[in-house]
């Protein structure tokens, strides 16, 4: 949490990794449900790439957008859903397998579950801005599928989805549930 609970409750996009959509009941207390397919979506178990984190924003998004009667997902909802993905590797990011922003599912749940720093958290050198989330949303948005288009079109709020039923990696590979890591659905 930034600040306290107005805040989260004022800031929440749907689709948000731990938290409920407003709409669907408590968007300020973390949902464990949520957090744990957050972790599950890590292939090796250990870290968390670039393209785990956007398949789980995908079904998110799916999840959202199913259970949610007043969902809209265009630019906007998009960027501040997929940036909290982002945010998590600019800011807990470490070198390791995934290159200078590997996201440790150790580190994730120690943030999350403790609200606290990893064990041997160092801050970063240089400052975390928003060309660089930019680069973390783009290429999740693109391993999806879609392409967020800046500047937003007129019209952003009209309640299009941009985001594809069906994301470039589910048409590759097939995927179609929420799967842990030994293939179980969650």
């Amino acid at each position: 949490m930034l600040a306290d609970d107005k805040v989260q409750y004022d800031t929440n996009c749907p689709a948000a990794p731990t938290r409920n959509d407003r709409e669907l009941g408590d968007n300020v207390n973390m949902n464990m449900t949520l957090f744990e397919q957050l972790i599950s979506a890590s292939k090796d178990g250990v870290t968390l790439s670039f393209e785990d984190a956007a398949e789980h924003h995908h079904r998110r998004h799916n999840d959202s957008k199913a259970n949610n009667p007043n969902f809209r997902f265009g630019n906007q909802m998009a960027i501040c859903s997929l940036a909290q993905y982002a945010n998590m590797f600019g800011v807990l990011g470490r070198a390791g397998k995934h290159g200078l922003n590997t996201l440790y599912v150790e580190d994730v749940k120690r943030f999350y579950l403790n609200d606290d720093w990893p064990m041997g958290y160092a801050r970063r050198e240089m400052p975390y801005y928003s060309p660089e989330a930019n680069s973390y949303i783009d290429r999740m948005s693109l391993h999806i599928g879609y392409q967020i288009q800046r500047p937003y079109p007129p019209g952003d709020k009209d309640g299009i989805d941009v985001e594809p039923e069906t994301a470039k990696f589910q048409r590759r590979k097939g995927c179609t549930g929420w799967r842990g890591n030994h293939g179980s659905e969650l």
